[in-house]
């Protein structure tokens, strides 16, 4: 992009949406919010403990994983919306047959009567068409190539994983709306146990289109937001006027009772304390439910460059969210999820352990990251896929066999 094209979309009024905010303020309301979730909690445990001690003793254990693994206590902070609670990108929303599943699968897990291999979150790649050239793309050497995956291979792998128990899955690409089609067609036939999600440029997400997948059952969107000025996310996304579309395909999910999220690329370029207030702060006014934090890795278009954050970027980045999390001053904005967090401290979750990515080919990775095919998941059966998956660990983090 020019200089006079970035001055020119930096120049240009930018829609000024009225968004309500989906954070719970603390209080009665969150309160009341609380006790209704953890008295399921309750209820899923006893199904499996008839001593209300150990029961009790269960429950504290997993509070305390959570507290390990998300650097804050469970359900510190709430977003609802339409009726549904969310803590968290990784747990459907409450109450739901999926949340349920979820739950009941964790609490398996615990206890060690897991039958077969439990599953949690699948991230599914279903085009590799996209008209953006963003710097960080780790699909980058898939990108515009031909499709190897027809519309009765995407309904196929989804419903497989659905059959199986996968409490999310969570559409990709490329840009997964320019398959919008099949994604209906997905949506129509969907098992109400599991939630659906779309990562997503915000390009083709009108109003029409978000009133409609809201309709057929989707749960939320995940648009990538790379900065607060819309020059510069435009360059880093390489398409100019992105960041209006990404802005009112926010409001188009807002209005259609959509999940929202923001996710971006930590760049070492970005990150300093200045500049995660402002991203936050236009995070709220955005009206959204999560912001994600994502380490740059070298892969894909940034395979081979020096993206790595030098470690005081890193810590900062772990207190930014700790502290939007459970600030008392930073009770309203959006909830903070920064993966890597966990992944430094008890190892990483893909694997086949809580969740893998499918690629645009149908074939089956530990995580989007790590750039390792294990398997077919179109060939394979699901408990031999994750049996696969569950051989192999992730090339930056440790795999913690405790969680």
């Amino acid at each position: 992009m020019t200089t006079q094209s970035q001055e020119k979309v930096q120049s240009k009024k930018l829609p000024d949406f009225q968004e309500s905010n989906p954070i719970l303020p603390r209080g009665l309301s969150a309160t009341r919010a609380k006790w209704r979730i953890k008295k399921a909690m309750l209820r899923g445990i006893f199904q499996f403990y008839k001593n209300p001690l150990e029961v009790l003793k269960l429950l504290n254990v997993l509070k305390d994983r959570y507290a390990q693994i998300f650097g804050v206590k469970l359900l510190s902070k709430i977003a609802r919306v339409d009726d549904k609670y969310y803590w968290r990108l990784g747990a459907p929303g409450f109450p739901s047959a999926a949340s349920r599943r979820l739950f009941i699968s964790e609490v398996k897990r615990q206890k060690g009567t897991a039958d077969s291999p439990i599953m949690q979150t699948i991230y599914f790649a279903i085009t590799k068409k996209c008209a953006l050239k963003c710097e960080h793309c780790f699909e980058w050497d898939n990108l515009n190539q031909p499709e190897t995956l027809g519309s009765e291979d995407v309904l196929a792998i989804a419903r497989k994983w659905q059959d199986y128990g996968v409490a999310q899955i969570i559409l990709t690409g490329g840009e997964p709306l320019l398959r919008v089609n099949d994604i209906y067609r997905l949506l129509e036939e969907k098992n109400p146990a599991t939630d659906f999600w779309i990562i997503t440029s915000g390009l083709g997400l009108n109003e029409e289109r978000a009133a409609k997948l809201k309709r057929l059952g989707l749960t939320g969107v995940m648009i990538s937001l790379e900065h607060f000025e819309p020059a510069a996310h435009d360059k880093f996304r390489g398409y100019e006027g992105l960041f209006e579309k990404a802005v009112e395909a926010i409001h188009f999910a807002n209005q259609a009772k959509l999940v929202t999220a923001i996710s971006f690329c930590a760049t070492k370029e970005f990150v300093n304390e200045n500049n995660l207030d402002k991203l936050m702060a236009r995070a709220k006014k955005l009206g959204v439910a999560f912001v994600q934090f994502l380490d740059p890795r070298a892969v894909g278009h940034f395979k081979n460059k020096d993206v790595a954050l030098s470690e005081e970027q890193v810590v900062l980045l772990e207190k930014t969210m700790i502290r939007y999390n459970a600030g008392k001053e930073f009770a309203a904005y959006p909830i903070v999820e920064y993966p890597a967090y966990h992944q430094r401290r008890v190892g990483c979750l893909a694997s086949g352990n809580r969740f893998f990515y499918i690629d645009t080919d149908g074939d089956a990775h530990i995580c989007p990251f790590c750039s390792q095919k294990v398997c077919s998941s179109s060939q394979f059966q699901a408990e031999d896929t994750l049996r696969l998956l569950q051989q192999f660990d992730c090339h930056a983090f440790e795999k913690n066999s405790e969680f």
